[in-house]
């Protein structure tokens, strides 16, 4: 299997298990969702940081620092709040396949930005990915208006421009995947603290507090994926990692969370769905 290949279905797995740990992880926590996606950034930033220093490698340098910081500005900085909220109000198999709805703009803003090219098979396989995640949001119950629905299309959106950045920025630098992935932890942990703060006040220290036992396993999840997915993009295009990657991940969380959340995590429609995704990536991947 090639290398590209492998790690964007790692990083897909590593993303799914992150999912299920935070609904696992919401249900036992009386705090904010921020908090909780504070407590996962913030422990994703010291586990990379870590393996980082004792790994050695390229370190950063100032145009390291600003460039993978603002990729974590964006997410999952302003998006992590988001995406914990989603997973909350509507679960995680369905904010997970919403969200893997972000290769159509991974796609897009790597066609026009970073100058890839466009490929029947990939706009194909995208295609069939977005196809996927637009079944769900159509769920009686859901529809698009509704506020989880709203919040994990959102979060697609932010991680479709994290994609373009981050692949940009990592096929142009010789700094360790260890180092990029704590940049843009710490820049996100930062701007996840600072909208907690700003929301809930001095409530959000508390509440970080207690949140802390339940999430820190996500955050060795976070630190697994944003290694392995910057690790992916470092060998292949967006057009190819993104959509595996996600793929991958909307497989294991409906499965991961089958089985840790029972049947409500796999209706029919969510497999329909499922099937959708997995056959866009297949598509993807022969390419």
């Amino acid at each position: 299997m090639d290398v590209a290949v492998a790690l964007a279905l790692i990083a897909g797995v590593a993303w799914a298990v992150n999912i299920v740990i935070v609904r696992w992880a919401l249900d036992r926590t009386d705090g904010p969702p921020l908090a909780g996606a504070f407590v996962g950034v913030a422990v994703a930033a010291v586990v990379t940081t870590v393996v980082a220093v004792v790994a050695g490698g390229s370190g950063p340098t100032g145009e390291n620092i600003w460039q993978f910081a603002l990729t974590g500005a964006i997410a999952p900085g302003a998006s992590q709040g988001l995406f914990v909220s989603s997973i909350e109000s509507i679960g995680p198999a369905r904010s997970s396949v919403l969200v893997s709805t972000n290769p159509v703009w991974s796609v897009a803003l790597a066609i026009f930005f970073l100058d890839e090219g466009w490929r029947v098979p990939v706009l194909l396989g995208t295609a069939l990915v977005v196809v996927g995640g637009v079944l769900i949001s159509w769920e009686p119950g859901l529809g698009f208006r509704h506020i989880g629905v709203v919040l994990a299309l959102i979060v697609a959106v932010t991680f479709g421009v994290r994609d373009v950045v981050a692949s940009q920025f990592t096929n142009n630098t010789d700094l360790s995947v260890w180092w990029a992935a704590s940049i843009v932890l710490t820049s996100a942990s930062l701007v996840v603290a600072a909208i907690g703060l700003v929301r809930h006040r001095q409530a959000f220290g508390a509440a970080v507090i207690g949140a802390t036992p339940s999430f820190v396993w996500s955050g060795v999840a976070i630190a697994i994926a944003l290694t392995t997915l910057f690790g992916a993009f470092d060998r292949s295009r967006v057009g190819v990692v993104a959509p595996l990657s996600n793929a991958a991940q909307s497989v294991a969380v409906v499965v991961l969370g089958a089985a840790v959340f029972g049947a409500k995590e796999r209706t029919p429609r969510i497999l329909a769905a499922l099937v959708l995704v997995i056959a866009g990536g297949a598509l993807i991947t022969a390419t």
